[in-house]
């Protein structure tokens, strides 16, 4: 499904960051399909944020095929959502636990579809980066090891909370659930990552799987 289809029959919130650039793109360029020009744009985006704390319209200029129109049209966007919802904070948020976590993510018991939620923290526990890592239907969504290991590295991150919720209210872990958590557990543990807590959170109240 394309990224307007998507917007239009599932709501703004479905769509992925990449999906969110591509309506902004518009179209591909030579040897590239909009989609994989939406890739670079948010990884370049991310990378120039984390290290300089905003980024330029040279910033987006200087990737291959695109144009002064588009960049624009990218840059114009990040600034409209930095004006209206403050997305740059100049005071880090602090999680040194799961019930502060659940603070930050309760408004997810109110989804109709199953979300995956990662909080990225440093060696202090301040947050990094929130990323949805997974959307799912109401039975649910999938989850790889490597979902929570790659963003993890590309922020450089000593730890991270796992979240999702349950659309049907019910905050009890399933097998599934409990599967999932040691296999992305094991993962963490290989490259140096402490998964600190993986929450299910259902109508107004969360459980830890571990």
């Amino acid at each position: 499904m394309l990224p307007r289809e998507k917007y239009l029959e599932m709501g703004i919130d479905n769509l992925s960051d990449m999906e969110l650039i591509a309506i902004l793109v518009g179209s591909g360029i030579k040897g590239h399909t909009f989609m994989s020009v939406s890739k670079m744009v948010v990884n370049r985006v991310r990378k120039v944020v984390r290290e300089r704390g905003e980024i330029s319209l040279n910033d987006i200029l200087d990737i291959n095929g695109v144009g002064l129109a588009t960049a624009m049209r990218i840059l114009c966007g990040i600034e409209l959502g930095r004006r209206l919802y403050d997305l740059n904070p100049k005071e880090k948020v602090r999680i040194a636990n799961s019930q502060e976590a659940f603070v930050l993510l309760k408004d997810f018991c109110k989804k109709k579809q199953e979300y995956i939620i990662g909080l990225y923290l440093n060696s202090r526990f301040e947050l990094l980066e929130q990323r949805t890592l997974g959307i799912g239907t109401v039975d649910g969504a999938s989850l790889l090891p490597r979902d929570v290991i790659i963003p993890a590295l590309e922020l450089n991150a000593s730890s991270v909370i796992l979240a999702h919720n349950h659309p049907s209210g019910d905050c009890m872990p399933s097998d599934e659930d409990m599967e999932v958590t040691k296999r992305v557990e094991r993962a963490c543990e290989l490259v140096g990552i402490k998964l600190l807590d993986h929450m299910v959170i259902g109508d107004g109240e969360w459980k830890s799987i571990g």
